[in-house]
């Protein structure tokens, strides 16, 4: 019943009742626009009728029941709503417009990759001086490879990474989140940094299943998995286990670009390495024909030796024997000895198919524990093999240090444990290089290490990570002994 009624009394008030009220004449300029700063009371009141909850607001205002104070302040709100209303509409619209302009290369998820693409060919992509197939190489990009993004034409996009500044092709690349994406999708291995003083790993994703190791802020360990709030974590050969992701940090392992110089260089050095070893072969089997000729040698002197003396035994037996019996029988010359036959030394005219041995890698300087821990550091890069002992083509933990301790003369055995009952034991303060640390799994000793100085080992890890330098409370070390002084 009112509300046609408010509408037909905003009018005539704004004519009468209101002049009557407030005395009030608002000043009109021709072209003015109106806002709450000039808009007059008129205005206001009709404005208050039309939206007021009030069963008859006429009523009220003839009678005094509301002020002008209370018309204005009931604009002020509604005036105030107006424009909460105008700004969410604004936001939205450039909300929009934010959403429609958003770069390719924008990473909300995979933030590593922000501003930055990887690399999608199914090998190295080639880092060309201009947009085009027929301008120079400068470098390339392996897959995986990480790159920051300059610029995005139609078909080609500009790029930085490593030393190298040029052009891939776009259909080479990935973007921002969209490389993140890929490297999960393609296996593309990541690493998980400790964000946190000191972090539990555990044998399940529960915080009540069992704590194996700890590990210290800073440290870095591969990633198998992560799944919501855990992420699997290898920490060596006998430690595999869960963390709270909270407190890691995790990347893909991208590589940079190499440029043509680089890889001229990278390629001169290979060069020379695989020359060492060649001849570090060739002289290992030069040693190994001379060791066979001259064993060979002695077995035939030794040989002649005893023929002589059975001949000559035999002859004095023979002339006795013709003395006794009178009977003159020629005696028989000694058998001419064999001509001595060398084997061959020639050097197979290939190659070696199986790895350099550890003759390439320079042989024990001293006897002390520096000395065992320099030359221990040799074999890092090295591969790691479950049950193995070669220090050049693969060992375990206990087979890496059981192999570098023989150098030097000391025989352990090829289990962790039973390492740890050699030597003296000593404590984690007074650490000294060359000493063993060993390290728990949750069940005993599991893992086996050379303590280096520095605060760092020397250990085979684990099959990716092969033979590596770590720092020494990587994971909660539980004991250490000296076997070689210093």
């Amino acid at each position: 019943m009112y509300k046609p009624t408010k509408r037909v009394l905003a009018a005539c008030l704004t004519a009468g009742v209101v002049f009557s009220l407030f005395s009030t004449t608002p000043e009109v300029k021709a072209g003015q626009e109106y806002d709450s700063s000039n808009v007059g009371i008129s205005g206001k009141v009709g404005e208050y009728i039309q939206n007021t909850e009030s069963e008859d607001p006429v009523a009220d205002l003839t009678n005094g029941i509301v002020t002008k104070a209370d018309v204005e302040s009931a604009f002020a709100e509604a005036t105030t709503a107006d424009s909460l209303v105008d700004a969410s509409n604004t936001d939205a619209s450039s909300t929009d417009a934010s959403e429609t302009d958003a770069s390719p290369t924008d990473a909300k998820i995979y933030t590593q990759f922000q501003d930055r693409a990887v690399c999608t060919a199914d090998g190295k992509v080639n880092i060309r001086t201009a947009s085009s197939t027929d301008a120079d190489v400068v470098g390339v990009l392996d897959r995986g490879g990480i790159c920051l993004v300059d610029e995005i034409g139609e078909e080609w996009t500009k790029i930085e990474s490593g030393t190298c500044v040029g052009y891939i092709a776009n259909m080479y690349l990935a973007y921002g989140d969209d490389a993140g994406v890929w490297c999960e999708n393609n296996g593309i291995a990541r690493t998980a940094v400790v964000n946190t003083a000191t972090l539990k790993v555990r044998e399940g994703k529960d915080e009540e299943s069992e704590c194996v190791t700890l590990l210290p802020e800073g440290e870095e360990y591969s990633v198998y998995s992560v799944s919501g709030d855990w992420t699997e974590v290898s920490v060596d050969d006998d430690v595999r286990g869960f963390v709270k992701s909270e407190y890691v940090s995790v990347t893909f392992e991208t590589t940079r670009a190499v440029s043509v110089e680089e890889q001229a260089e990278a390629d001169r050095k290979a060069k020379e390495e695989a020359d060492a070893a060649w001849l570090a072969y060739l002289a290992e089997q030069e040693a190994k024909a001379q060791a066979a000729a001259t064993q060979t040698a002695n077995t035939q002197t030794t040989n002649t030796t005893t023929t002589t003396n059975t001949t000559t035994t035999t002859t004095q037996t023979t002339d006795a024997a013709a003395q006794t019996q009178t009977t003159d029988t020629a005696a028989q010359p000694a058998a001419e000895p064999a001509a001595e036959t060398q084997p061959a030394t020639e050097a197979p005219t290939e190659a070696p198919t199986e790895a350099p041995t550890q003759a390439s890698i320079a042989a024990p300087a001293g006897q002390t524990g520096v000395d065992l821990a320099n030359y221990a550091c040799q074999f890092v890069g090295y591969p790691y093999v479950w049950g193995g002992s070669s220090l050049t083509g693969g060992a375990d933990c206990s087979g890496f240090t059981m192999s570098v301790y023989a150098q030097f003369g000391y025989s352990l055995p090829h289990n962790a444990a039973a390492q740890s009952g050699y030597g003296v034991e000593v404590s984690l303060s007074d650490l000294q290089a060359g000493d063993l640390l060993f390290y728990s799994n949750g069940g005993g000793i599991g893992h086996v290490a050379i303590y280096i100085g520095g605060g760092s080992v020397v250990h085979a890890s684990n099959s990716r990570d092969g033979i590596k330098i770590s720092s020494y409370n990587y994971r909660t070390p539980v004991k250490a002994v000296r076997i070689i002084g210093q």
